[in-house]
């Protein structure tokens, strides 16, 4: 999601908008709320299809038969306004990425993910098909993904574009010609059968990653939906017989939805999505988190600012016509102030918005970041780099006064937001939440967790010199100078080619490999130097990092692993901790990949196993 533009309403109707989800053939979407709290996914036309009085008849036509769906496998219609000068519909948000962002992501769906799919596009058509539509556009963009199952969105909206279902002059289609109907591309009568097709190319794609209609243009693609048998052969066996009645070249012999649903259930697999997917759903649920709470909170603060300036105005008044000779110049220090407030004119940028990548994370210069953006507002740094823990650093800055001020900058994981000690604290950095540890009167933790993926956490302490200072403001402030920098030009290590620290550490497991490892039902967490895989047998972390060499440590024995010698910590064998000296640093230090193993009950004897197993994966994608 992105912000508002300046060409994007605040309100339809009764409902206020927060964010931009994106933009499609029909107009832009955007993240609404209802008065009752309610998130909404509005869709705005685009004003040349408002100008279309053919189009705008048919819209209406579909807004009223969608509102009549009803299911939970759908996005119900919650408010629409299809008079206005562009008009508008909203329906149910669905904090979930699209089918087709999952499988470009994470590959194809688990047989139980598929399973999960089946049933709920099945469960979708028996809804959309009652209300007496047929979809016509469905398509993995169309198809969301929750905790508990697929949600289809759209339905019947399709229609409203099209005077009907052919090929144009140039050779394009209206709908997705690769998850259409053979009916639907000859332009014929479409009925319910045209969606149960495209459910079929549906899990063909998400089982294998590929369409299963081959050709690299429309017209190819078409021509293998009507005239080539699907390819289904990479499609697992408990779900091929079904995908192939589904793709059936002749209508009358496909599944009806009831039918495909009853299929469904008989695939044996627990109908679940896997862990990365679960991720995933979790981010977009976070993101729309952030952004209703952020616009809330920036809409508190344009309020308190109205009615300062409203009481400014106030004040004005009163003090012309008490003065009277001197209301010239009072009131030209007011206009000039106000006059700085109104758009148009130059400031000084504030609150910036933050977008650091994970490799940005990674390579992160934690203590330039802290000098460069604290020495402005702190006066000079006056004390050594104090590396206290791990991704962090400390210092003392002294201003002009002699006043002392101690920082310690932590770039770490998004946990705090899991932590009930950490309290919101009304204030705001680069438009994010702050929140607060209180310690005492001198010192003070401020955090902010960012929006973007992965999670992290930006956590400063400030501690003043002076016994009866209030440190908060100070953290307060400090935090918001870091930000900044950080949504600016944020320092980064100068590091060689062959370094590590710039690594994905997810990125060197393969998924099918930590199932193996970890056992079903994984679910994955990501930190800035770290992957965290957890499975139903087993746990595993991957570290990418900078501390002291495994080989001076001497509680580590050295093993082979592949050829490469690594350090291994066996703690009795239900956590095993396996560590690579992938690039000595300087002095004691290296760049170390760190590979541990923990089981969720004792005597389970293998962990080591599972740890060089781990780690003969990780070798080969490490620079050499």
């Amino acid at each position: 999601m992105k912000g508002l533009s300046s060409n994007d309403p605040r309100r339809l109707g009764r409902n206020r908008l927060i964010a931009v989800i994106g933009q499609g053939g029909m107009g832009r979407v955007l993240l609404g709320q209802a008065p009752s709290g309610r998130l909404l996914a509005v869709k705005q036309i685009h004003r040349p299809l408002a100008r279309n009085t053919e189009f705008r008849e048919r819209f209406r036509r579909e807004v009223t038969a969608s509102a009549q769906v009803t299911g939970a496998y759908t996005a119900a219609v919650v408010d629409s306004d299809t008079e206005s000068e562009r008009p508008w519909l909203a329906t149910e948000y669905i904090p979930g990425p699209d089918l087709r962002t999952v499988i470009e992501e994470t590959g194809p769906l688990s047989l139980g993910g598929m399973r999960l799919l089946a049933a709920g596009l099945a469960a979708a058509l028996i809804e959309i098909h009652r209300a007496g539509l047929v979809h016509r556009d469905l398509k993995p963009a169309n198809v969301l993904l929750t905790v508990d199952g697929p949600r289809v969105i759209d339905f019947g909206i399709a229609r409203a574009l099209e005077g009907d279902a052919q090929l144009t002059a140039t050779g394009s289609v209206v709908g997705s010609p690769a998850y259409m109907s053979p009916e639907q591309a000859q332009g014929q009568p479409l009925g319910p059968a045209a969606d149960v097709f495209s459910v079929g190319a549906i899990l063909a794609m998400a089982a294998t990653g590929d369409s299963p209609f081959s050709g690299t243009a429309t017209p190819q693609v078409l021509y293998s939906v009507i005239h080539s048998a699907p390819d289904v052969s990479r499609v697992p066996p408990p779900l091929r017989d079904i995908v192939e009645h589904c793709l059936a070249k002749d209508p009358a012999q496909r599944p009806t939805p009831e039918q495909l649903l009853e299929a469904a259930g008989r695939i044996e697999a627990e109908p679940v999505w896997p862990g990365a997917v679960r991720d995933l759903v979790a981010g977009h649920r976070a993101d729309s988190q952030w952004w209703t709470e952020t616009t809330a909170k920036h809409a508190r603060y344009e309020a308190q600012l109205a009615d300062l300036r409203d009481r400014r105005r106030r004040t004005l008044r009163t003090a012309a016509a008490a003065v009277g000779a001197l209301v010239f110049v009072a009131g030209t220090a007011f206009a000039a102030q106000e006059w700085a407030e109104q758009p148009g004119h130059a400031a000084p940028a504030s609150d910036l918005s933050m977008a650091v990548t994970g490799e940005q994370w990674r390579t992160l210069d934690i203590c330039a970041l802290l000098e460069n953006s604290l020495s402005p507002e702190f006066g000079a740094r006056t004390g050594d780099f104090s590396n206290a823990i791990l991704n962090s650093c400390g210092t003392t800055f002294t201003d002009s006064s002699g006043t002392e001020v101690a920082f310690e900058l932590e770039i770490g994981s998004d946990d705090v937001m899991n932590d009930n000690l950490w309290k919101p604290s009304g204030e705001v950095a680069g438009w994010m939440p702050m929140f607060g540890l209180f310690t005492n009167e001198r010192s003070c933790a401020r955090t902010v967790v960012t929006q973007n993926r992965p999670l992290v956490s930006v956590e400063l302490t400030a501690k003043t010199s002076e016994t009866s200072g209030n440190g908060c403001p100070v953290a307060e402030r400090g935090l918001r100078a870091v930000v900044n920098r950080l949504a600016v030009n944020p320092p980064r290590l100068s590091l060689p080619e062959n370094s590590i620290r710039p690594l994905d550490p997810c990125a060197l497991l393969d998924e099918n490999l930590v199932s193996e490892l970890v056992g079903p039902s994984v679910r994955r967490t990501v930190r800035p130097t770290s992957c965290h895989w957890s499975g139903d047998d087993y746990n595993l972390t991957l570290t990418l990092n900078e501390h002291v060499r495994p080989d001076r440590n001497s509680r580590n024995s050295a093993v082979q692993v592949d050829g490469a010698t690594a350090y291994l910590q066996d703690s009795g064998g239900r956590i095993c901790d396996l560590a690579y000296m992938a690039r000595p640093t300087h002095d004691d230090q290296a760049e170390v990949v760190t590979i541990s193993m923990g089981a969720w009950r004792d005597g389970v004897p293998d962990t080591c196993d599972r740890a060089e197993r781990a780690l003969s994966a990780v070798l080969p994608g490490l620079p050499k």
